[in-house]
């Protein structure tokens, strides 16, 4: 019953999920670029470790858009994707929190298997692709305050990042 309430939820955070991934990889060329090859493949994300007491999140599917761009794979394509072009993303929930409390530097923590050409172009993205807030920032606010709010949000990262640190326990 719950998660029958959660379900709508959390389509509609996967859309916006979905809004946010396609503007990072649209601010990038190459990203469009290598994706294009793969359009129609399908990525499907796992995840692992996920807290007991937290509704589970939702199944995650995308496929690539002859934009190079990502769209929600909702079942409805016209087409059925041919299990070799499918890559499935493991996420280990508590690795991936580690790696971003410790400055998210680097390609995030992730398995991948499946379509080795899609696989690659996946761990070129999680490498390379960072959402440029300062930027987005910029074209709302002007260059001057963006910039000062970046100044701010990484200090309260920096602040959290030391704290978590000071809180762990000492092996």
């Amino acid at each position: 019953m719950f998660q029958n309430l959660l379900d709508p939820l959390g389509r509609e955070a996967q859309a916006r999920v979905t809004l946010l991934v396609n503007h990072v990889i649209a601010a990038e060329p190459e990203a469009t670029r290598r994706l294009l090859a793969h359009s129609g493949a399908l990525i499907e994300v796992e995840w692992t470790g996920w807290p007991a007491f937290l509704p589970p999140p939702p199944a995650a599917q995308w496929r690539i858009t002859p934009a190079g761009l990502l769209e929600v794979e909702d079942g409805s394509a016209a087409e059925p994707v041919d299990p070799a072009r499918t890559l499935v993303v493991t996420l280990d929930q508590p690795a991936l929190t580690a790696w971003a409390f410790s400055g998210a530097q680097g390609r995030p923590p992730m398995a991948v298997r499946g379509d080795v050409g899609l696989a690659a172009e996946i761990g070129w993205l999680a490498e390379h692709l960072r959402w440029d807030i300062e930027d987005d920032l910029a074209r709302v606010v002007g260059d001057a305050p963006a910039r000062q709010l970046a100044q701010f949000g990484r200090a309260v990262a920096q602040g959290a990042q030391a704290l978590l640190q000071r809180l762990r326990p000492q092996a």
